[in-house]
């Protein structure tokens, strides 16, 4: 099921919101600040896991007009075109595996089983998380993988690759006030 028509601009637009701000989550931490990374943790999946989410429904509207329903990051890329497929399997395997590699190898090690690497496995097993991490408070945690944290970037990437134009387009920042008075001391 679809939405009925949006412009595609918009839906990237969101996208980038989530993207910046899981950039900003990301610049936070240090290499040695062990407790903000955990602190951060879940929330930086659930906000990348969206931001996918959404740049995934972005180039489904660019394909099609219309902007597919659902969360399941797996089921949003395979409704996507055949090319659109292809190009981002091409820049995971020619840029986030290479990449990755070494760091996914010792991941695996130290777990003592195999992580989650090729893309369409990748987005099944980041979609299970992203559903359970949000209910983490009930302990079913154990499983999940979530090795997606690269993935917001390259479909930016082609998303771009498609719409060159959208390069600049970015939400007017407007700073938040507080509804809160402060004291005057």
């Amino acid at each position: 099921m679809a939405s009925p028509q949006i412009d595609a601009s918009k839906v990237f637009e969101q996208g980038d919101c989530f993207f910046q701000t899981l950039a900003i989550l990301r610049n936070a931490v240090g290499p040695d600040d062990v407790q903000l990374s955990v602190t951060i943790g879940e929330p930086a999946i659930v906000i990348g896991a969206l931001t996918i989410e959404l740049f995934l429904k972005c180039l489904a509207c660019i394909e099609t007009g219309a902007v597919p329903w659902g969360h399941n990051l797996k089921e949003l890329y395979d409704a996507l075109s055949p090319a659109t497929r292809a190009r981002i399997q091409q820049n995971w395997d020619n840029d986030i595996l290479v990449h990755r590699k070494s760091e996914w190898d010792r991941i695996e090690e130290g777990l003592g089983r195999q992580i989650a690497r090729d893309l369409p496995f990748a987005l099944a097993a980041g979609s299970k998380t992203f559903e359970r991490i949000r209910y983490s408070y009930e302990g079913n945690t154990a499983d999940l993988q979530y090795f997606l944290h690269d993935l917001p970037q390259l479909l930016e990437q082609v998303i771009l690759e498609q719409k060159p134009e959208w390069t600049g387009l970015r939400r007017a920042y407007r700073p938040l006030t507080s509804s809160i008075p402060r004291s005057k001391d």
